[in-house]
């Protein structure tokens, strides 16, 4: 009897510790005649975000002629009871570029932050870090400046009651003028935020994309781009969220996602099909190094993928690509029940010709979703 137990009991134990991910249909919501008539859509619609507040889901995303920056962009947000009917609640359009849209629900109130870019497709102009609000009924406000002019958010994630923000400076990214400054912010308002430490998180080169979640027990772990050079994978004790422990990786983890499942931690983002990033041996890369790199990668194809997060050694390992090609990722995520998540992201036609990354650019992109599940896997297998 003993022994029966022992066998139970790891049985118990390998369905509830491995599970596998199983994607439904991914639906294409740009062209599914879904989304309310005053979305007046143009080639490329890309960088969403997601989120669920008092029983209704509200999606944010871009809509311009290309990826790259236009005078003609507009970011809608619209929101639906069943991720099937949904209607509008705004527009923003500025006579300039408007990208990465971050939802933070707190104190009540939906919040919804955002930065304003050039008119150029030429240059990456960071403006101002802009946000708006609502406590429902369809009614926003006007943007309102939250005094980062410069700065690019990329996560807004709840701890205890406060709300933090990760933002890096983008000003000069391309140039050697480029100071790094990649940081958490904080605030108890959600309009007025201040930086936690006086030094920033990262001051890598080009790091850019500061994704970051919080652990049950209140640890941070973060992913960090590296524009030439791949990424940081980070983490930090709760006892002091920050001070950011690295470690460096060769491989571009592009639009990341944290999310959490049973407190195991999970990444989406853009993969290179193409292998690691930087392939070059130097620890300190050369101006031709790291153009190298970038001209590679714009030429290389991509496709949105999920990963597992080792805690311990930091480290990734794929669990799975995504239908996905040329221009993709830029996910947003909604847990629907316990093993349930609904999960978006963009791309180019999943179902026409491969692209690489750059022509993926130029051309249509397209908002798509998908129902995602965990199920026991008695084998272990991922």
């Amino acid at each position: 009897m003993r022994y029966l137990t022992i066998v139970l009991f790891l049985i118990s134990s390998l369905f509830a510790q491995s599970q596998k991910i199983k994607f439904g249909e991914w639906e294409n919501l740009t062209t599914s005649g879904k989304l309310p008539p005053e979305c007046k859509l143009m080639h490329s619609n890309n960088n969403l975000d997601l989120v669920k507040y008092k029983g209704k889901y509200y999606l944010a995303f871009r809509t311009a002629p290309t990826h790259y920056a236009s005078k003609k962009v507009k970011m809608y947000v619209v929101s639906s009871y069943d991720l099937n009917i949904w209607e509008y609640e705004t527009e923003i359009a500025l006579d300039r570029d408007v990208r990465e849209p971050k939802f933070a629900v707190y104190h009540d109130t939906l919040n919804l932050y955002f930065f304003t870019g050039g008119q150029s497709i030429f240059s990456f102009e960071p403006h101002q870090l802009l946000m708006c609000r609502t406590i429902g009924s369809h009614y926003w406000n006007q943007p309102i400046s939250t005094n980062l002019d410069g700065f690019v958010p990329w996560r807004l994630r709840q701890r205890n009651d406060t709300l933090y923000m990760s933002a890096y400076d983008g000003r000069n990214l391309y140039n050697t003028k480029h100071t790094s400054n990649l940081r958490l912010f904080y605030t108890t308002s959600a309009t007025s935020f201040k930086q936690l430490t006086v030094a920033p998180q990262i001051d890598a080169d080009h790091a850019e994309e500061g994704e970051f979640i919080f652990d049950k027990k209140g640890d941070l772990f973060a992913t960090v781009r590296l524009e030439s050079s791949g990424a940081l994978i980070c983490n930090a004790d709760h006892t002091n969220i920050g001070s950011w422990r690295k470690v460096k990786t060769k491989n571009k983890y592009d639009s990341a996602l944290l999310f959490d499942h049973n407190d195991d931690l999970y990444l989406v983002s853009r993969r290179n099909k193409d292998g690691e990033m930087n392939r070059y041996s130097d620890s300190v890369l050369t101006k031709g190094q790291q153009i190298h790199n970038m001209v590679r990668y714009w030429f290389t194809r991509k496709v949105t993928s999920v990963f597992k997060l080792n805690k311990q050694d930091l480290s990734l390992t794929l669990v799975s690509d995504l239908p996905s090609t040329g221009d993709n990722a830029f996910p947003g995520i909604v847990k629907l029940d316990d093993n349930n998540y609904v999960l978006m992201n963009y791309s180019s036609n999943i179902k026409g010709r491969k692209k690489i990354w750059f022509t993926g650019q130029l051309g249509r992109t397209y908002i798509y979703m998908s129902k995602m599940t965990f199920e026991p896997d008695a084998l272990g297998l991922k």
